[in-house]
């Protein structure tokens, strides 16, 4: 479970896509970037969208800020949870929640927040101070991929079950 500088969150559907693809940075090199449609767009691409049957999310540990990559402690959090499903888009529609939630609980701005006021090019801003960002985050790329057919986004129709050992 993981922050995403351009894409909001880490989940399912980005793994699916970058995963098979090459050459997808392109799709998040400058601030305004294309990860919007780009996840959704290459995670329905046959075979690739009817051969992945079973998502497996590990939220054992989780990173609220400079994800995927950082190495910093203090983003790391603990959600403590595993998340299977047939349904890349209704996983990724609860990370955004988990991942939010964190964010609020230390206050800074959610991963919904577009203000240009967070945008920096500077590395040392937004490795530091999790308000800020090198891109515009869109975790829309979630309900964007729900219109294409490749799951539920709407939390209200989404069948799940929480175990808890």
């Amino acid at each position: 479970m993981k922050d995403h500088g351009a894409s909001g969150v880490t989940g399912c559907l980005k793994n699916i896509a970058y995963g098979e693809f090459n050459n997808v940075a392109r799709s998040h090199d400058h601030a305004q970037t294309e990860t919007l449609t780009f996840i959704g767009t290459l995670a329905n691409v046959e075979p690739l969208r009817s051969r992945t049957v079973l998502n497996i999310m590990d939220g054992l540990r989780g990173v609220s800020h400079a994800g995927p990559f950082s190495r910093d402690r203090k983003f790391r959090f603990y959600p403590k949870q595993l998340k299977f499903g047939t349904d890349p888009v209704a996983i990724d529609r609860f990370l955004i929640d988990v991942i939010d939630d964190k964010r609020k609980q230390e206050g800074v701005i959610s991963v919904w927040n577009r203000d240009m006021k967070y945008f920096s090019t500077k590395p040392e801003d937004w490795d530091r101070d999790p308000n800020m960002n090198r891109s515009i985050r869109e975790p829309g790329h979630i309900e964007y991929a729900s219109t294409l057919g490749l799951g539920v986004y709407d939390t209200s129709r989404i069948h799940h079950t929480e175990l808890t050992i």
